[in-house]
């Protein structure tokens, strides 16, 4: 029997040049200047595209909108952007005023756009992708009861080794990560795959939330194509501050012993950043083989620069496998990255990804000379990393396993049913 059809709001965060065409900006906003972010909802409106028996609405937030609404459909998804009130002129000139110190607003209108779209379009069910960021986060406070709320982390804040893994500041941490706590508390059901993660909850929340196995729609299309290559290296992040210092420790101890190679960095950076980095690169004596690409308009625009290079560099200090590090392998460069406790899991059916311990300098150093030195032991790493990617990423799979516990969790709610375990283990 054909499922009855679902009415399903998204609430999240993301840009994609599809829906900045679709857009209208501020006078002085340039399109050009506004980047491709969380590429998994994109990746998962694509898939949902292809779905006849849910009805999707994506609320999110964009920079630089000429209005505070905005709504369109297009290929039977239907759009509710809102302007974040921390997107106007007297939030820039409060920023301005208080530089150096993190201001916490309230959300107060954003909660008040978002609770009136789902007020209109009446979802069975409340999807928030994403708890860490409060502009859109702190909603999941005033949602309607009687309307099953999924939360699926992103990141999670409240484990105990981010602060000290992750550029931010104490002020900004205990903001955000309070308002994740409390985001946490009031979902129905949190969704993660990583067992760290899943402890992680069970550590914090007494009683222990219900959590679903789904995770980020992040799988990445295999490009098995050659390209020309302009550099050795690249390390690449949508904010490089995350873990270039590291990169750059481990390729200026493997360019002492190959003086010639090359390091490409793509992704955003404040000015204080650029100076620091400048600073070391100056101290090394390898300002000459580092070269800045800045931060790309498009995902296909960082994945075209990223196959400029031969190799990846990618250390994380907190993330548990990073996208950078899926779009890498998806595009045939060996990765050289740090051990966490999910990046083993890459080489559990075959080596697909050389690993050092977090800190390790001279270990990711000795990896990427591996890679220099050995065409073979390369070229078997990235045929390895192009299988162990179809194995664990499939988009499609992935959005019907959000179906799947969508219907699960509403006839949960209606009727008593318990959720089968394979969607809650």
């Amino acid at each position: 029997m054909e499922e009855k059809k679902i009415k399903v709001a998204w609430v999240c965060h993301f840009s994609n040049m599809e829906v900045r065409e679709r857009l209208k900006f501020k006078a002085y906003v340039d399109k050009r200047d506004i980047k491709d972010y969380a590429q998994w909802n994109t990746n998962a409106i694509n898939e949902f595209k292809k779905f006849k028996n849910i009805e999707l609405h994506v609320i999110s937030q964009h920079t630089g909108l000429s209005s505070d609404i905005q709504e369109f459909s297009e290929e039977g998804i239907h759009y509710h952007f809102f302007r974040s009130e921390d997107d106007c002129l007297i939030f820039r000139i409060k920023r301005k005023l208080f530089k150096g110190k993190y201001l916490t607003p309230e959300y107060k209108d954003n909660v008040k756009r978002i609770i009136s779209f789902v007020d209109h379009i009446k979802p069975e069910l409340i999807h928030m992708i994403g708890a860490e960021n409060p502009s859109y986060g702190i909603s999941a406070l005033s949602m309607p009861k009687g309307v099953p709320l999924i939360v699926t982390l992103q990141t999670l804040m409240i484990d105990p080794d981010f602060f000290e893994n992750y550029p931010i500041t104490k002020q900004m941490y205990d903001y955000r990560s309070g308002i994740e706590r409390k985001v946490l508390q009031r979902a129905d059901y949190v969704t993660c795959l990583a067992q760290r993660f899943k402890d992680v909850l069970n550590d914090n929340f007494k009683p222990k939330l219900r959590i679903l196995e789904m995770a980020l729609i992040v799988g990445e299309n295999i490009n098995i194509t050659n390209c020309k290559k302009e550099y050795d290296f690249v390390y690449f992040a949508k904010e490089i501050e995350k873990a270039v210092d590291w990169a750059i420790e481990a390729f200026s101890i493997a360019y002492n012993k190959v003086p010639n190679i090359t390091l490409n960095i793509i992704g955003g950076y404040t000015k204080s950043t650029k100076e620091s980095i400048d600073r070391r690169l100056n101290e090394l004596n390898i300002a000459n083989n580092v070269i800045f690409s800045g931060s790309l308009p498009t995902h296909d625009d960082v994945i075209a620069q990223v196959r400029k290079s031969r190799f990846a560099i990618l250390p994380l200090k907190i993330d548990l496998i990073s996208g950078t590090i899926r779009e890498a392998m998806s595009n045939g460069l060996p990765v050289v990255t740090t051990i966490t406790p999910s990046t083993p899991k890459l080489n559990e059916t075959r080596t697909s990804v050389l690993l050092s311990e977090k800190g390790d300098f001279e270990g990711m150093a000795n990896n990427m000379l591996y890679l220099l030195e050995n065409d073979k032991a390369a070229k078997c790493l990235q045929s390895n990393a192009y299988k162990t990617m179809e194995e664990r990423h499939n988009n499609e799979t992935s959005a019907k396993l959000w179906c799947e516990a969508y219907y699960a969790v509403l006839d949960n709610n209606n009727n008593g049913t318990p959720i089968p375990n394979h969607l809650m283990k």
